[in-house]
């Protein structure tokens, strides 16, 4: 993943430490990752969104395309009504709209009618748009592979683009690492436990 982007294949992710990290303590998992309804119960709190929202609207002053991982359907509804009202243009991309309909929201994104799009397992994987420069993380994961993929939005290269900015809320990058270096999940029986992610909160 380095020699990628130092021989300027792949765009690198900055992140900034956020003063607001959601709290999943209380969250059981299955199947290794967290159970959706107890996850989105526990991060859809108003309060919290519009202090993560806040921070990342001041973070992203000069950001043009921002993708947003939230933790359910509601959550990602409440995201983008909270975001419209601070005067950012959003756009929520939901598994349960028309194939047309999605297709119409994701140009109207890359056309830059809308500046922001809000989705929950949608774009998480195959979404490939160069322009993303803003990755707002609202969805906390146990999952390494997700977590890659989900950042790895970010990661295309496009002219002028030198960086992505990730806010990650959701502390995923302290419970599973960063990109490129993320915690791999051992194997059945190989023992040793979990471990803790390769990284310093700066």
């Amino acid at each position: 993943f380095n020699r990628l982007i130092a021989e300027g294949y792949l765009c690198p992710l900055i992140s900034r430490k956020t003063a607001v990290e959601l709290d999943v303590t209380e969250v059981e998992k299955q199947g290794g990752e967290f159970v959706q309804k107890q996850l989105q119960d526990a991060v859809d709190r108003s309060p919290i969104t519009s202090a993560a929202l806040k921070e990342a609207v001041a973070a992203g002053a000069d950001r043009k395309h921002w993708l947003i991982f939230a933790a359910g359907l509601e959550h990602a509804a409440h995201i983008s009504e909270m975001l419209n009202l601070m005067g950012v243009t959003c756009a929520v991309v939901s598994g349960d709209l028309p194939m047309a309909e999605r297709e119409r929201l994701l140009l109207d994104f890359r056309l830059g009618k809308y500046r922001a799009v809000v989705n929950n397992n949608v774009l998480t994987t195959g979404f490939d748009f160069p322009g993303i420069d803003f990755i707002v993380m609202l969805r906390p994961t146990s999952s390494p592979g997700l977590w890659v993929q989900m950042l790895g939005r970010g990661t295309r290269i496009l002219p002028g683009k030198a960086n992505c900015l990730v806010l990650d809320f959701a502390g995923n990058t302290r419970r599973l690492g960063p990109i490129n270096d993320p915690i791999i999940p051992r194997k059945k029986g190989a023992g040793g436990g979990g471990g803790t992610a390769p990284v310093r909160i700066c």
